[in-house]
């Protein structure tokens, strides 16, 4: 995994809002202010490392913070609260901004990725199904419309599949990984845990994340409005992000507890699946968010979409996308 922790000041090169915010919020400082609320919206990802890791370590607190974690079952769940203002921040995947975005005629923006995944999710078969092209005719659990089924359709593309050639059906992704294990389903498309679980009572993975980089790009995704009126809270949190994603590269000893705590999982299985993930921070983010790099996914993931009738129309991935909370790199 790059080491991308160390810091760089880069202030000088932005207008003036990045280091007004910062100045705001106190991160210069070891003093805070009020706290100020917000309200995550979130599921049990070892993605989200970093924002655990500066959860349990009081870095929010630290950055004038009382930050509430509100859990959901998976990454699509939190955006109607986000919508409907119920939630001030959603952590979710690229994917689900474009369709909400897309459907519902929604506004919602993209301000930092806190990982991509590369392995940690995959179709898993049967150990005698060993290609995706054997899952023709053959029964797949996976998470219908939303980053699971466009994982599965990407690699069914790719091997010259159609949509078609299987019996899908509609699980998320736990509840597929269990229903593979438990042999009542051909293949399923899941996310670790269950991968290395089924891996060990011998399923094969067939396909997979890392072969499709930033696909599935998680993300901070919050309102227009929330930007308006919670910029300097929205600056603090994810500075103290990026705190945590620092501390998970340079303390693991004592990091990898902290997430396993989270996720409800063994340090050495947190150690296992953050294999399978690339951690993004601050420096990261500048070459995701300035370069166009993530505006360049959703413009494939809309495209995608838009092809397959998923969304009615095609959206701009550079609308979707705000870079003001990131110093440039």
């Amino acid at each position: 995994m790059r080491d991308m922790s160390k810091k760089r000041s880069v202030l000088p090169r932005r207008k003036s809002l990045f280091a007004a915010l910062l100045l705001t919020a106190g991160l210069f400082s070891p003093s805070v202010h009020a706290s100020e609320k917000l309200k995550i919206g979130y599921n049990n990802w070892v993605g989200s490392a970093g924002v655990f890791v500066a959860q349990e370590k009081g870095f929010f607190k630290q950055a004038g913070l009382d930050v509430e974690f509100v859990p959901f079952k998976g990454p699509s769940d939190a955006i109607p609260p986000l919508v409907a203002g119920h939630i001030d921040v959603a952590l979710t995947t690229a994917d689900n901004v474009v369709l909400v975005n897309a459907r519902s005629g929604s506004d919602l923006k993209i301000i930092f990725a806190t990982d991509t995944s590369n392995g940690a999710d995959a179709v898993v078969s049967k150990k005698n199904l060993t290609s995706l092209a054997d899952l023709k005719g053959k029964t797949v659990a996976v998470t219908q419309n939303e980053v699971n089924e466009l994982l599965l359709l990407k690699g069914m593309e790719k091997a010259g599949m159609k949509p078609g050639d299987i019996k899908s059906v509609n699980m998320d992704p736990d509840s597929a990984g269990a229903a593979f294990i438990a042999g009542q389903v051909d293949a399923a498309v899941t996310w670790e845990p269950w991968i290395s679980q089924a891996v060990a009572g011998g399923g094969k993975v067939v396909f997979s994340s890392a072969q499709v980089p930033n696909l599935i790009l998680d993300v901070v995704t919050v309102s227009p409005a929330t930007i308006k009126n919670k910029s300097r809270a929205i600056a603090a949190f994810l500075a103290a992000v990026d705190k945590g994603t620092a501390y998970v590269r340079s303390n693991p000893d004592e990091a990898l507890p902290l997430v396993a705590k989270r996720l409800e999982v063994k340090p050495d299985e947190v150690k296992g699946m953050l294999v399978g993930v690339r951690l993004y921070d601050m420096a990261g983010n500048a070459r995701l968010l300035h370069d166009k790099v993530a505006a360049q996914t959703l413009d494939n993931i809309s495209a995608f979409y838009s092809s397959h009738k998923t969304i009615p129309k095609t959206l701009k991935g550079s609308d979707m996308v705000d870079g003001s909370f990131i110093p440039a790199h």
